[in-house]
């Protein structure tokens, strides 16, 4: 299968987005260095807009739609961060939004997501039910479909970070990002080996999710069963082809964290990098925690933050676990 996106599309989407989002900083974390074993460089999508990356690829879509596509609307399903990037980005733009979501919701995610104004459907809790309820609104209301990691804008537009990491430190020789659907992964991993092919990618799943760690070992892309993970972003049941085979050729490592090793990380950056992270976000530095990577502290590490948007009651349950 040929891989759908490229440096030049990523660049593209960096100037379709620029006025429309938070150019995040890129955030040097002496604190965390010799906990991690390397230079820690933190790129913190929970100040987004949004409060995640997935406004970054939302706007990138639909900008790049037609005006009838804009006339007749859009859908997409998602469990939350992806929600609230279409619904902020379509009211911003003028566009009806309709959004399916599963029963079992991050109910901050939802929240935020009606309050945008986007019409809500709550259906299941996998994803492979929401995309077949996804596919009946399209083939019955003509919207157009904005895949959550599927869709060529949307990873070109998560691949802006990775422009925007090497702006701000070019001696980056790591990424370390989380993979859910593998949007982000996607996206980052081709830009930045576009720009420095000796960088090092590094994906992080949850063991209750891990589809593309499964797929790698299967040598195709496989769904599994069930998913069973506090990182509400990435109970995603099915690993997409093409996202596979770009993790295959631009990801040099993918691995898995449990929920307690998750929890552990959430704890450790609220404490030292001063940052509140939703667990999705914190399996990155979760896996850097528990596994050696092989890294000194010459290393340049850049961490993804991907999100921060919690349930506070469950965040402070979280936090007070010892």
């Amino acid at each position: 299968m040929t891989i759908d996106i490229n440096l030049e599309g990523v660049l593209e989407a960096r100037e379709r987005i620029k006025k429309h989002i938070i150019r995040t900083p890129l955030l040097r974390i002496p604190a965390l260095d010799s906990i991690l074993n390397c230079q820690v460089y933190l790129k913190p999508e929970n100040l987004q807009h949004t409060g995640s990356f997935k406004l970054r690829g939302a706007f990138n879509s639909l900008l790049a739609l037609t005006e009838l596509e804009k006339e007749c609307g859009v859908v997409c399903s998602s469990s939350g961060n992806h929600a609230q990037g279409i619904a902020w980005a379509a009211k911003e733009l003028g566009i009806s939004a309709k959004i399916v979501m599963p029963e079992n919701c991050n109910p901050v995610k939802l929240k935020n997501v009606q309050s945008f104004g986007a019409e809500v459907l709550l259906i299941g809790t996998v994803s492979s039910v929401r995309d077949k309820a996804v596919k009946e609104i399209v083939k019955n209301e003509g919207r157009t479909e904005i895949h959550p990691y599927a869709n060529k804008y949307v990873k070109e537009g998560q691949g802006t970070i990775a422009l925007e990491i090497f702006e701000d430190e070019p001696d980056i020789n790591i990424i370390v990002a989380p993979i859910g659907g593998g949007g982000l992964i996607s996206g980052v991993s081709v830009a930045a080996k576009s720009l420095n092919p000796k960088v090092k990618v590094i994906g992080i799943e949850p063991t209750g999710a891990s589809r593309y760690s499964k797929s790698l070992s299967a040598n195709k892309p496989i769904k599994l069963d069930e998913t069973d993970t506090i990182a509400d972003g990435t109970r995603t049941d099915q690993a997409d082809q093409n996202n596979f085979e770009i993790i295959k050729k631009y990801v040099d490592e993918v691995k898995s964290v449990d929920d307690e090793e998750i929890k552990d990380a959430m704890r450790l950056i609220v404490k030292k990098g001063k940052m509140v992270i939703e667990p999705s976000s914190a399996m990155a530095i979760a896996a850097f925690m528990n596994m050696d990577f092989g890294t000194t502290t010459d290393d340049k590490v850049c961490f993804v933050l991907s999100g921060g948007n919690n349930d506070i009651e469950f965040l402070a349950n979280i936090l007070s676990e010892q």
